[in-house]
Formats: C-alpha cells, sequence, structure tokens
C-alpha cells in the first residue's frame, strides 16, 4: 500500500518548479509538476492530489483563478498560495 502523499506544484518559473520537485522528493512526497493553471486543472482531473502549491502570479491561469476552478469540483483539497512578488 502506497502511503506517498502527492503534492502538485504550479509555477511558472522553471527554477522554482525544479527546486520545488527537490524539496519535495527529499520530505519523502510525490511531487507532480504544473507550468500554470491550465496544467494544474488537467493533472487534477487526471490523478489523486493531496495539495497544491502554486504561484500566485502566472500567465494564461493565476493562482487565484486556478483555486477557483478547483473549488468547483473539490472544497476541501488544501492549497497553499506562494508569491514572490
Amino acid at each position: 500500500m502506497d502511503t506517498q502523499k502527492t503534492i502538485l506544484a504550479v509555477d511558472d518559473e522553471p527554477n522554482m518548479l525544479r527546486l520545488l520537485e527537490i524539496s519535495l522528493k527529499q520530505a519523502g512526497y510525490k511531487p507532480l509538476l504544473a507550468r500554470d493553471g491550465k496544467e494544474a486543472l488537467q493533472l487534477v482531473k487526471q490523478q489523486t492530489v493531496d495539495l497544491i502549491v502554486s504561484d500566485l502570479h502566472m500567465p494564461i491561469m493565476n493562482g487565484l483563478d486556478l483555486l477557483k476552478n478547483i473549488r468547483l469540483d473539490n472544497e476541501s483539497l488544501p492549497f497553499i498560495m506562494v508569491t514572490a512578488q
């Protein structure tokens, strides 16, 4: 039985995504990576996700719009918003 939690990291900056991926793996989580909100929505529909960590400022779909869309289907999925601004 796999008890490893899956965390979806969403950021348009490749270096930040790589850093999150490394950090999550070292902490024992299974990272999923998305470069924008639309990609993140697709992943959430395809896989079980235990937590989303998303950048606020992204092109195509920003973090707030991603959160609103996630909440339409899943009101209880934990969501952490981050920004470098």
